[in-house]
């Protein structure tokens, strides 16, 4: 694709805050490796100062999600609004900007695709103080923008919705490209993995997810979904890295259940399945939407897990749900009417979000070059 014969370094930075931004990553670094005129590095923020500030900074980070929300929701408000935090903003993006300018360096990119908006923040700095030709790309790996996404010198925006581009700056370059995907969701069809998983066509399949923690009440939201007594409804769980939860629910269902810990099949499981009870991430958010899922987002946090859950509702036609028994009911109503979700035209598109972000990337890069 290219006009000359320059071999190009792409950083994908992301920020390990929520499993969401380093897959969106991995996801562009699982196309871009292919290509042998590009040279791609997945880096993280966090590598920029000591191991034991990230690990302290991230198991506070998650105390507070699960123990105080409404901390978290008064922060995300107060950095959300027209003004007053920006300059907190520009601190700490100063402040990483110059703790990393050895890494960024010693990679020395020729672009810089950000999917968290702190290092969106950091690489803005960066091209300003050091390196004004570096090309920032920055994937919102939300169905909303929050006011830290929005940084100077950003070549362009690629957003998960046609609906988002007003929100950005007026003079802001913008494609609504979707979320990049894990090439899984382009390589396989519902049909193949219900003949992998030998699911029969009349069986509905439900997936619940909570995360990389299982952070859902998933033995309680089991329980209500089988009180249903409903033979077609096949349950399946997936605790991601908590074992304890899994070895739990395993004892306590049997083999009326099938539960799963850490899996790097995920993929499979949504494109074969009918219905996903999970959180409103925006990753898990434009998976569900890729895999033509009935999409039920169970007690969204606030801040943008509430604001994607909104988004959704109202242009997807997702279910917000805040109890196990307000699940068992939508659920009946599902399994009663039919649990396929209406075909969306945008489904296929979104399944080569990834291609289509990193062929723009790369095409600034080439015409840049003979600049």
């Amino acid at each position: 694709m290219f006009n000359n014969h320059k071999k190009f370094t792409i950083l994908l930075l992301s920020a390990p805050i929520g499993a969401g931004h380093r897959l969106a990553a991995e996801a562009l670094q699982e196309y871009l490796q292919k290509n042998p005129q590009v040279k791609v590095v997945h880096g993280n923020i966090f590598d920029f100062f000591p191991s034991f500030l990230g690990t302290g900074f991230l198991k506070s980070y998650l105390w507070i999600l699960k123990h105080c929300p409404w901390l978290y929701e008064l922060s995300y408000k107060w950095s959300n609004r027209e003004s007053g935090s920006l300059w907190m903003r520009e601190l700490l993006n100063r402040l990483l900007a110059r703790l990393g300018r050895s890494y960024l360096q010693g990679v020395n990119p020729d672009a810089v695709l950000a999917t968290h908006a702190t290092p969106a923040g950091i690489i803005s700095i960066y091209k300003k103080e050091y390196r004004p030709d570096i090309y920032l790309g920055v994937v919102v790996t939300d169905f909303t923008i929050h006011r830290w996404w929005l940084c100077p010198r950003v070549d362009t925006y690629f957003l998960g919705d046609e609906a988002l581009l007003p929100l950005l700056p007026q003079n802001a370059s913008g494609q609504a490209t979707g979320i990049p995907l894990r090439q899984a969701f382009s390589e396989h069809s519902r049909e193949e993995v219900r003949r992998k998983y030998h699911w029969l066509p009349t069986e509905k399949v439900c997936l619940i997810m909570g995360g990389g923690e299982g952070l859902l009440p998933m033995a309680e939201i089991a329980a209500s979904l089988l009180e249903l007594q409903n033979p077609s409804l096949k349950l399946i769980i997936v605790t991601g890295n908590n074992e304890e939860l899994a070895t739990q629910l395993r004892q306590q269902y049997g083999e009326q259940i099938t539960v799963y810990g850490f899996i790097d099949f995920v993929p499979k499981l949504m494109l074969g399945a009918d219905i996903l009870i999970s959180k409103a991430g925006g990753l898990t958010a434009a998976e569900a939407l890729a895999s033509g899922l009935s999409f039920f987002i169970y007690k969204p946090l606030p801040g943008q897990e509430e604001k994607n859950a909104l988004f959704l509702a109202e242009k997807y036609g997702a279910h917000i749900v805040h109890t196990p028994q307000e699940i068992q009911q939508r659920a009946a109503q599902l399994l009663t009417t039919g649990t396929a979700a209406e075909k969306d035209p945008r489904q296929e598109a979104r399944k080569h979000a990834t291609q289509a972000i990193c062929e723009q990337m790369l095409r600034a890069l080439d015409e840049q070059s003979f600049t």
